[in-house]
């Protein structure tokens, strides 16, 4: 997290009575937000800056700690949920939104999906008083609050069941007991810290949608139809399966027409393997050799695997091609895995070459490297001269796929 001098936001802690942090905000710092006009024209970026560097950069368990993060949401946002888990993150509108029949909604849906719903800056006005029937947290602005109200008078007023008071810009020792005594239970403001900039390495667009695309493709999880959907919520993925399917040697009895019939067609593991390679081949900024390596080794370590027993070779191929991954993604290999939460034995493959997985990958890559004296163990029913054809087949089947795929 420490590792570059981008900042990529700044965290702030948000205390209770007692002086325990029980959750942080996250803000932007890479975006200008500093005025109603600015977050008019940069507010949409500004969050998805935010919870990008949250929830992939940085990763959100390091910066919270496991507490709560409260992220603002611009009225595009409260339309459509970040796609994270509802406890790690609580939505705060925005003091200028509106509340509309169409926001509360936005609203309700949130909550019905798990996420608490925190009102920003709240000053008394009539319009944002409209919001509190719908919302978890009320966050005061105890130092903008407008004239004919005070912290207490709002307090007394529009205090209910379950609604918890955050009284935010709290600078000195004096505001927070008042505070404290006229009810609130949270606390926010300079008084406690400022808030302190967070560093990091900003991965670029394309490496933030494979690694969500590659970690749906690989969850063990995940159904036919969940693969389908990944797919097709891609149209540069979906078009090259396609043309991939309508192209390669499977025997059909019509044109393939869309992702589903693809994978009906091709069966699930295939198409994984399939989109795994046309994901990674979608990171223009590496070089070409650099795929043609991967797809090496996954063809290797798959033809290793046909010729034992009791080994996947969909799993295998999958092996080799991620053993790579941190030269396409640009982080470690075990963050990697820890990112995209692949299953125990195949991180253990990757990280320490170990088990069946491993020892098969082990091999794939003395084979690719050319060092067969580092080849000292076989798998039983395999002689060198089989490796000397499995890597013959192998890299003739890296050259087809990729003209296949339209990647050469």
């Amino acid at each position: 997290m420490i590792n570059s001098n981008t900042p990529l936001m700044a965290r702030q802690p948000i205390l209770n009575k007692n002086g325990k942090t029980v959750a942080y905000e996250l803000l932007c710092r890479t975006v200008d937000v500093a005025s109603l006009e600015s977050q008019t024209d940069n507010g949409n970026m500004a969050t998805g800056e935010v919870l990008i560097g949250a929830f992939h950069d940085l990763g959100i368990e390091n910066i919270t700690n496991g507490l709560p993060a409260f992220v603002n949401l611009t009225e595009s946002w409260l339309h459509t949920p970040p796609a994270v888990q509802s406890k790690k993150l609580v939505a705060e509108v925005l003091e200028y939104i509106s509340p509309t029949a169409a926001n509360i909604e936005a609203v309700i849906n949130l909550r019905s999906l798990g996420f608490k719903v925190a009102l920003d800056d709240y000053i008394g006005d009539d319009e944002q008083t409209k919001w509190l029937p719908y919302i978890d947290i009320v966050k005061v602005d105890i130092s903008d609050i407008l004239p004919g109200h005070s912290s207490a008078s709002l307090y007394t007023q529009h205090q209910r069941d379950n609604l918890i008071w955050l009284a935010e810009k709290v600078e000195t020792l004096e505001e927070f007991e008042r505070c404290k005594a006229e009810g609130y239970q949270l606390f926010q403001g300079f008084f406690f810290s400022q808030p302190a900039p967070l560093f990091g390495t900003r991965h670029n667009d394309s490496q933030f949608a494979v690694m969500r695309l590659l970690k749906t493709l690989n969850n063990e999880d995940n159904t036919m139809e969940d693969i389908s959907n990944a797919i097709q919520s891609d149209p540069q993925l979906s078009y090259r399966i396609l043309q991939f399917m309508n192209s390669a040697s499977v025997a059909k009895v019509a044109e393939i027409t869309s992702v589903h019939h693809a994978t009906t067609m091709a069966g699930v593991n295939r198409i994984k393997s399939w989109a795994n390679m046309l994901a990674l081949g979608r990171l223009d900024h590496k070089p070409r050799a650099l795929l043609e390596q991967a797809l090496s080794r996954a063809y290797l370590c798959q033809m290793i695997a046909l010729q034992q027993n009791g080994v996947d070779q969909h799993t295998a191929y999958t092996t080799g091609m991620f053993s790579l991954l941190d030269a396409f993604i640009d982080i470690p290999l075990a963050e990697v895995c820890t990112k995209l939460e692949l299953s125990p034995s195949m991180t253990d493959a990757l990280l320490n070459h170990e088990g069946k997985y491993g020892q098969i990958l082990q091999l794939a890559v003395a084979i690719s490297k050319g060092s067969w004296a580092e080849i000292t163990a076989l798998p039983k029913g395999i002689t060198l001269a089989d490796l000397a054809d499995i890597q013959t087949h192998a890299f003739a089947e890296v050259s087809d796929q990729l003209s296949l795929s339209g990647l050469s």
